[in-house]
């Protein structure tokens, strides 16, 4: 788990290129291929990387590759700093207690960001018109996967990338 957090940090200032904008572009319809794109530059890169993880794998359901790649788009823009600190208060139970939208202070508000972007993400696919299912993996995307075998496999992805 450290030595994945500590690869994805080292990773966190790859730029999307090329190979990011093809996979959008195949994959993507082009009302969604805009929330791809306005994601954070990491978010795209981590989104594509989730993506392929899965293709690589032989799991090419649309709307599971259409998942990977918008799961996150409801994260915003945040400091790298802001991821941090979410990832260590997370790991000691504290994300919840630090997080407060309404805050003074900045940390504060991008912690409450990441505690919700499955929900603010899942909503903008929805206003989208993203699929009743993409919708839902990207809401459920942190939550326990039960039997939902294709939300475990968008998870280990994830986890993965």
């Amino acid at each position: 788990m450290i030595r994945q957090r500590v690869r994805q940090f080292l990773g966190a200032g790859a730029r999307p290129g090329a190979a990011e904008r093809a996979l959008a572009e195949v994959h993507l319809p082009a009302e969604l291929q805009a929330l791809f794109f306005a994601q954070h530059p990491r978010d795209v890169v981590h989104a594509a990387a989730t993506a392929r993880w899965l293709l690589a794998r032989g799991h090419a359901d649309a709307e599971l590759i259409q998942a990977a790649l918008l799961h996150d788009v409801g994260k915003g823009h945040q400091r790298r700093l802001d991821r941090v600190a979410y990832v260590l208060a997370e790991r000691a139970g504290m994300a919840t207690a630090l997080a407060s939208p309404g805050s003074h202070f900045a940390l504060r508000r991008a912690l409450a960001r990441s505690a919700a972007h499955g929900a603010a993400g899942a909503e903008r696919l929805r206003e989208a018109g993203a699929a009743a299912r993409v919708v839902e993996l990207t809401l459920r995307h942190h939550s326990p996967s039960h039997s939902d075998a294709v939300l475990a496999l968008l998870q280990q992805a994830d986890a993965a990338s």
